[in-house]
């Protein structure tokens, strides 16, 4: 029979897990929607670079918010610091190479191959020793993925050797970007490790808009509603999912997040009025569905 002790550890290692759940849960939510917002702000005259530069200032700013607010260090060991800078980084480069792959390619096309980057988690994850995968956890990746393409409606037409490369450097860039923070989180906090990988993004895409971009604020209230919802959801989802995957190891915050891409189907449809066909919402349940067993198999 077991002691009180080990019972009471079970069930805060149990709130825990259930804790980052739902923060990557919320993730999911935040990230999905910023398609559609950027969508608005797009069309109420912004640009690109101008949305993300933007939103990267905004997130160090709301960042060290919450590190005064938590009450969280600032000042944390070299190590993580040098690693959140460099992720932040890559983040610039990921952003890009997602962004600049939907000028040579179909929207569907890149989102599929951008989320092939969880199950690439996986077996990262696996090959470094961090976590086991399973013949079931792999099925359940797999299924995803195979649900990802039937939501997604994916096209072939107009493939591109260029846009083909960008969402593979994006993709393969994100699923490095997930495992390394996975690390630094081993050593500090996750906020704080966000804090600089936040602060190397902006600094980053601030010299990529000096040199290249040409500065397009949005000209209607339903285009910076856009424009700052971009910001604001964004910089919650990205916190959300690096907490979250604190609690719950990186291959299973990457799996989970595959909800991303069909969430950002519905908000298309309420949103954009957007409408989805019989196979997409086959797609969909798959998706869900691989997700679930997933996570009622843990």
């Amino acid at each position: 029979m077991a002691d009180a002790g080990t019972v009471s550890v079970a069930a805060a290692g149990f709130k825990h897990r259930l804790l980052g759940v739902g923060l990557v849960v919320l993730s999911t939510i935040a990230i999905a929607i910023v398609p559609s917002l950027a969508k608005l702000a797009y069309e109420g005259g912004s640009n690109t670079l101008s949305v993300i530069t933007g939103r990267s200032v905004f997130s160090v700013l709301i960042t060290l918010l919450l590190l005064v607010v938590l009450r969280q260090p600032i000042a944390i060991p070299r190590r993580p610091m040098r690693i959140g800078l460099a992720m932040g980084v890559a983040y610039a480069v990921m952003l890009y190479g997602y962004l600049g792959a939907v000028n040579y390619l179909p929207v569907s096309l890149v989102i599929l191959i951008y989320f092939i980057h969880p199950v690439l988690v996986g077996f990262i994850v696996m090959y470094l020793g961090q976590e086991k995968l399973t013949r079931v956890s792999v099925g359940a990746l797999v299924a995803a993925l195979v649900g990802l393409y039937l939501a997604i409606g994916l096209s072939f037409e107009r493939l591109s050797l260029v846009g083909l490369s960008l969402a593979a450097l994006a993709m393969a860039v994100t699923a490095i970007i997930v495992v390394w923070n996975a690390r630094a989180m081993a050593e500090a906090k996750a906020i704080s490790i966000g804090f600089y990988m936040m602060l190397s993004a902006a600094a980053t895409l601030t010299v990529i808009f000096a040199l290249f971009g040409t500065l397009a604020l949005p000209t209607t209230m339903l285009a910076w509603t856009g424009f700052v919802g971009v910001a604001i959801a964004s910089t919650v989802g990205t916190l959300a999912f690096m907490s979250g995957m604190a609690y719950v190891g990186a291959a299973r915050a990457a799996m989970i997040s595959n909800l991303e891409p069909v969430l950002g189907v519905l908000f298309a449809i309420a949103l954009l009025g957007e409408r989805v066909s019989l196979v997409q919402g086959i797609g969909i349940a798959v998706v869900i569905g691989a997700i679930f067993v997933m996570e009622m198999r843990r």
